[in-house]
């Protein structure tokens, strides 16, 4: 075996993680023919098969490949506590906080938040993946997750805690006048989220009110949020989002609404990252149930 390029590591930690050129190439900012090259590179250099690819042709990593992982997640908590070093010698955090959650969440309520954390923490660079798949703390695709239910997977080093709720409650368009409310038609989930809470309390309005339901089905509240702005019916929503958005009207409900936790989940060997505890600090500070 010869020496190897340190960089080419960053290429391996992408890939185990997406398990795709595409999604190396998206992250590191390169095309897809400069990954397969440095990989191959690096193979031959090391004189081992990093990866291989699966029946759905995506790329996992072999035995060797994981134990090069191992030691490059190693190497990569290692380079970000250095710039964390020397920033805390000059008393300002320095680093990169990855966080992701689902795109209403991160849309909503991170984006409008985010500059009371930049105003305290210049040098930490946020980067905010709204994604509404559970991305892998273990695999590194994230450093912070929110999420809205506790996780039943993770790993051992995989530590989750509640930060607050989100509350709902019903909205229309806010032109609706009072006398036009009941012949708005309620718009509902697809079958895939028929899961959630909110898709669950929906359903039992369409029980109890014997309606054909709904008039359009969506897999997100973002999606949701949209239509009923567009005046294509009524739905509920978290207040934390729709109150602040004149688009909408919120109405009374005699049925109980639902309300969802919100779930910090972080990765034990990034605790002592000062800049992932100041992110911490950050979203432990929102007020969840804002207009509850």
């Amino acid at each position: 075996m010869q020496d190897y390029d340190w960089n080419a590591l960053k290429y391996v930690l992408a890939l185990h993680r997406t398990g795709t050129l595409t999604g190396v190439a998206r992250i590191l900012g390169v095309n897809e023919t400069t990954v397969a090259r440095r990989l191959r590179a690096l193979e031959g250099d090391l004189d081992a098969r990093l990866f291989v690819r699966n029946r759905a042709a995506r790329y996992e990593a072999t035995e060797v490949g994981l134990a090069v992982v191992e030691k490059a997640e190693r190497v990569e908590r290692e380079n970000a506590s250095i710039g964390e070093m020397v920033g805390g010698f000059n008393n300002r955090l320095f680093g990169v906080v990855r966080i992701t959650s689902v795109p209403m969440i991160v849309n909503r309520v991170l984006v409008p938040h985010l500059a009371v954390f930049h105003a305290a923490n210049p040098g930490v660079t946020i980067e905010l993946v709204p994604d509404s798949r559970n991305l892998s703390l273990t695999k590194r695709e994230a450093d912070l997750a929110l999420r809205l239910a506790r996780p039943e997977t993770g790993g051992m080093r995989t530590r989750a805690r509640k930060i607050g709720e989100l509350a709902f409650a019903v909205y229309c368009p806010a032109a609706t006048a009072d006398e036009g409310l009941n012949s708005l038609e309620w718009i509902g989930y697809d079958d895939a989220n028929s899961h959630l809470p909110q898709a669950r309390w929906l359903a039992g309005v369409s029980a109890q009110t014997g309606s054909d339901f709904p008039c359009l089905r969506v897999s997100d509240a973002e999606t949701a949020r949209e239509a009923v702005a567009a005046g294509l019916g009524r739905t509920i929503l978290p207040t934390v989002v729709a109150e602040a958005d004149r688009r909408l009207r919120r109405v009374k409900s005699d049925m109980d609404l639902p309300v969802r936790n919100v779930w910090l989940l972080s990765h034990d060997d990034y605790g002592a990252r000062n800049s992932v505890a100041a992110a911490k600090e950050w979203l432990n500070a929102i007020d969840w149930s804002n207009g509850r």
